[in-house]
């Protein structure tokens, strides 16, 4: 048995003998694995939905602007 194996052997034997020990390990460690999921979803929203956000807001910004520009009206200044 190589020692990767011997390693991931033992891990899950310690986890797995805290579990049975104690029931509120297993519930924290299913708490924890849930919040890997949430925040890894939540970067990849992050980086997926900034880029278009940013585009739709310059993009709104120009339509705004040429709307004022047809109606004669002044612009803001922020």
């Amino acid at each position: 048995m190589s020692i990767y194996y011997s390693l991931l052997l033992t891990i899950f034997s310690v986890v797995a003998i805290m579990i049975v020990i104690d029931p509120n390990m297993g519930m924290w460690i299913d708490l924890q694995i849930r919040n890997v999921v949430v925040q890894l979803k939540r970067r990849y929203y992050i980086i997926t939905m900034g880029t278009v956000i940013k585009y739709q807001t310059w993009k709104m910004k120009q339509e705004f602007k040429k709307i004022r520009k047809e109606y004669g009206l002044p612009d803001e200044t922020d």
